[in-house]
Formats: structure tokens, sequence, C-alpha cells
């Protein structure tokens, strides 16, 4: 069978998932106490991944894994291994299963969203994923309203316009985003039978 790209994460045990945002802002001194600030590229998402010790035939599979990205040349469907849903539904995931869509988009970052379980409890620091003409984004809630099968959603950083549109998929549940290996960042010590791999991925559509 073809292998088919994005591709998922090996389905084995991590120790480390550190998913932090990357979001380059340049700060200049103007004179008279005023300094501008300026966003010098696009906030991504970076992940910086560790294995447990793996025995030689466990890390074989995450080997041909690996050189299937061709380092990086080819993209990675990135879902947290550990944080998969809002903190609230960690025990009950069924209201969480259910996706919404997207209404409209205010301010470039508030979220009118409907077709939402109303058994759904968000909270600010959740993630939620969109999903649009195949392209995904990932965004922390930092202020979240409404009940029943609505809700309205304020999330960081702004999503792109593909995503930032009516009728994109909201998950709430196993939110994806399209990455890749970070050149040069594998790495494979080990000894005896054991290898503990490493490496980054940054997102990249």
């Amino acid at each position: 069978m073809a292998i088919s790209f994005p591709r998922p994460l090996p389905g084995i045990a991590w120790v480390k998932c550190d998913f932090v945002l990357d979001d380059p802002v340049k700060a200049s001194r103007a004179g008279s106490r005023l300094t501008n600030y300026t966003q010098t590229e696009d906030p991504t998402w970076i992940a910086d991944m560790t294995t447990r010790p793996l025995y030689l035939d466990e890390y074989s599979e995450i080997e041909a894994w690996w050189l299937s990205l061709r380092e990086g040349l080819r993209t990675v469907l990135f879902l947290h291994p550990t944080h998969s849903y809002p903190k609230a539904h960690r025990e009950n995931h069924a209201p969480a299963d259910d996706p919404g869509n997207v209404v409209s988009v205010t301010d470039g970052n508030i979220l009118s969203v409907n077709s939402v379980d109303a058994g759904l409890v968000l909270s600010i620091g959740d993630r939620i994923g969109l999903e649009r003409s195949g392209r995904y984004y990932i965004g922390r809630i930092t202020e979240v309203s409404g009940s029943g099968a609505t809700r309205s959603i304020t999330v960081e950083p702004p999503p792109f316009d593909t995503v930032a549109q009516a009728g994109a998929v909201v998950r709430f549940a196993n939110p994806a985003l399209v990455m890749r290996l970070v050149p040069g960042s594998y790495q494979a010590p080990g000894e005896g039978l054991f290898r503990t791999v490493s490496f980054q991925l940054r997102e990249s559509q």
C-alpha cells in the first residue's frame, strides 16, 4: 500500500511532547521613549518530541517513518499524543468528539461557532482546531462564551485566511496540524538493545 502524506506520528509511547508557539516579534527603539514592535514572521507551532527507550525492532519502525519524511520534504499530520481533549472532557469524551462549524470570524480571531454538542464545556487554555480545503490550524482559547449549540470562541494566534471562513470545521478533540521535520533535528542515541529518539517538528502547510 502506498504511503499517504501528511503522515501520522508513529503509535509509540512518548515521554516528551513540548508544543509551543514561535511568535517572532522584533522590538526597536524609536527615540523619545518610544519602542516599535514588529511581527517579523508568521507565528508557527513547534513540537519537540522524545520517545521512551525503544527496543531495536521498535526503533526500526520509527526510523523507517523518519526516512519516509526525507528530512522535511514530506509532511506529518500532527495530533498531540497526550493532550487531545479539552480539560473538562478528559474522562467524558463524547461532547468534544462532535465537531462544530464556523459561522463567522470577527476581528480576525473571534469565532462564532454552531452545531456544538450542548454538553460541551470549553475552558480558557484549551486547544481547538480548524479545517478547511485540506488546510489545518490549531489555536489556544483565550476567551469563550455561549451555551447550547453555539459558542463565541477567541483564539490565539489568529487563524489564517483559508480556515477563517464560514463553513470551516471546528475540532474540539484531536485537533490536527500539518508539520514538517526540522532538518538535522532527528537524533537516536543509545547503547546495546535500546535507542531513544528525539526530533523537532515545525508547522508548515
